[in-house]
């Protein structure tokens, strides 16, 4: 029944009743002492009258609504009141439906029939709650369907309109596609004004000085220069690292010699307190002399601390939900000179922010949260690859915004990722440009970690996956390339606690570090190597790992023997969920720093 209908019905009921319907189920005789003098129906809410006019009268006089009428007393009858709330009656709209079929003489067969008998009293709840012949709205009224009909019939014109009632549903999804569609063009145009207006800034600034305008197209021309001769002589040193074996012995010449004094000197140098939560993603940059650390954390903001003077100097909240990953944008700095952070969410964006600008300048949606990102080594850092929660890996060209290729083969979510320092000898061709385009790595590939317990190898110029690496019983919560050396190997740390190393040519793995008494959360190769004075001439990488069980420990590649050091945080952070080694300048020297993240917010660097 329409909203017009149970109104009027409520309205009916509300005035006096229906003298027809009251005698379905009592006699005449019985209700006359009940008939309102003004409408000759009965009487509801019945006032009794009492005036000199009508002295003579042996009747009870009622009347259902109060009208003027000279020297008329009026007094509720509550007696005559209850005594109508007692008579029995069918139901109104059977009533109604009866009254309706005598008029238009239609038959009965296959109607629906209301077959309540009850009070006048119990006749407003049976209309709201019981009554079988009430007019309900199809399910499918907010989706356009306008259809009525008793109860009863619904399932019927559910089953039969099933065709009109889909259409319906498509026709309004269609419509919020395309709402949302014109909202995502006006922000990513009025996103593009911005970028245009900040990028015409720069075009003034540098306009002001020609000189200078002259002087930065050179030094951009000797970095060039300097980058094609490195990439000239690294693809001269993998040839000959590719002819080695992994356990081949390193120059020591190159490294810092591995002292085992200087990491019981250890100790930690500044503690950077604000997160709430786990601190998942850490980088650093130093940019005009200033040194600074960079952290994204479970309580969904990006902090920014000043490492010389300890202390937070930004925030960044625009994430609704959890951040995953923090790194430093080389590409903007290089060819911009800004200083930019992007960062990773589960809220499924990726998000660029300028540190200077302190705002957000631009931002990747994908269809799922996103875990690890990582920028490529080559081209200045101009391209991103990310893993996220659809089980993929999304190459992005960082500077045209654009997504390049979606890698698929994992069977669960991606959780890190990281590009090759050096091309590797796969479809390698010399005389190919280094600029990926659509698609063309030259030999550059990407390495994934999955929650399907798998790592796996991706050319970025084929796209087609080239290793599989099985072996961890839990989800690779870290991977990292190795250098130099160790350029055909891969570094992993899992949630089943160990750390493994694998080697790219033969898809196998080289060893297995176990020690830890809780999951792996992240993995690092040091750039020293170990002289053991109980073995002439040994040498060896190390590589350091961090835990939930709240230690970070220290190994030696090349040995494979137990840990060469053990750092144990806090017992306040409650574990360690994220590592960076950090090159920090000190009386003009570098010196090598370890920062961590932990589990309940706090960030601290030891050397």
């Amino acid at each position: 029944m329409s909203k017009l209908e149970d109104e009027k019905n409520k309205e009916e009921l509300q005035a006096c009743f229906d003298k027809n319907w009251v005698l379905h189920l009592n006699q005449l005789e019985g209700i006359n002492g009940f008939t309102c003098l003004i409408c000759k129906q009965i009487a509801n809410n019945p006032m009794e009258i009492n005036c000199p006019q009508h002295m003579n009268i042996n009747e009870i006089l009622v009347v259902g609504k109060i009208e003027p009428h000279y020297d008329c007393l009026y007094s509720q009858s509550r007696l005559v009141k209850r005594l109508i709330e007692e008579l029995d009656v069918i139901c109104p709209r059977q009533s109604e439906q009866e009254k309706g079929q005598e008029e238009g003489e239609g038959g009965t067969s296959g109607v629906m029939t209301c077959d309540f008998k009850g009070k006048i009293k119990q006749a407003n709840d049976h209309l709201e709650n019981d009554c079988c012949l009430k007019l309900t709205k199809c399910w499918f009224d907010s989706f356009g369907c306008d259809h009525t009909c008793s109860k009863h019939m619904l399932q019927d014109h559910l089953v039969s309109k099933m065709q009109l009632h889909f259409d319906l549903v498509i026709k309004t999804f269609e419509t919020l596609k395309q709402t949302i569609q014109q909202h995502q063009v006006l922000f990513f145009y009025f996103f593009l004004k911005d970028d245009e207006i900040s990028l015409l800034k720069q075009d003034i600034l540098q306009s002001e000085s020609s000189q200078k305008k002259l002087k930065k197209k050179e030094k951009k021309l000797e970095q060039i220069s300097q980058l094609l001769k490195q990439n000239n002589d690294n693809t001269e040193e993998q040839k000959e690292n590719n002819n080695k074996d992994i356990s081949s012995s390193i120059d020591s010449n190159k490294y810092s010699i591995f002292s085992f004094e200087l990491m019981n000197s250890f100790k930690q140098l500044n503690r950077f307190n604000g997160h709430t939560n786990y601190v998942q993603g850490i980088d650093y940059s130093t940019f005009n002399d200033i040194q600074l650390l960079y952290s994204g954390s479970s309580d969904k903001t990006i902090r920014v601390w000043d490492i010389n003077n300890n202390k937070q100097i930004q925030l960044f909240n625009g994430h609704s939900s959890y951040v995953f990953c923090m790194k430093f944008s080389s590409y903007h700095y290089h060819n911009y000179n800004q200083q930019v952070i992007c960062s990773s969410s589960y809220d499924k964006t990726i998000r660029f922010w300028d540190i200077k600008a302190n705002k957000k300048l631009h931002i990747f949606n994908k269809y799922a949260g996103v875990a690890g990102i990582e920028f490529s080594q080559f081209n200045n850092g101009r391209y991103l690859c990310s893993g996220s929660y659809d089980k993929t890996i999304h190459l992005w060209d960082v500077k045209t915004f654009k997504s390049l290729y979606t890698f698929n083969g994992h069977t669960n979510l991606v959780w890190c990722v990281a590009f090759s320092l050096l091309q590797s000898n796969i479809n390698n061709d010399n005389n190919k440009s280094n600029n990926i385009g659509v698609i063309g790595g030259n030999g550059y590939t990407i390495c994934s970690g999955s929650y399907d317990n798998t790592i796996r190898i991706w050319d970025i110029e084929t796209t087609k996956q080239l290793s599989v690496f099985k072996g961890h019983e839990n989800g690779i919560r870290s991977v990292k390339y190795g250098s130099n050396e160790l350029v055909n190997a891969i570094l992993s740390g899992s949630e089943d606690k160990s750390v493994r190393l694998w080697d790219i040519r033969s898809d196998q793995q080289i060893q297995e570090f176990k020690g830890h008494s809780n999951r792996v959360f992240a993995v690092e190769y040091l750039p020293f190597i170990v002289k053991d004075s109980n073995e002439v001439n040994s040498i060896s990488n190390v590589i350091c790992s961090g835990s939930f069980d709240n230690t970070i420990r220290f190994w030696d590649i090349r040995s494979n023997k137990k840990e060469l050091y053990l750092i144990n945080g806090d017992q306040k952070d409650g574990g360690i969920y994220s590592i960076k080694l950090l090159r920090l300048k000190k009386n003009n020297d570098n010196v090598l720093n370890l920062c961590y993240g932990s589990a309940k917010g706090p960030i601290c660097i030891w050397g």
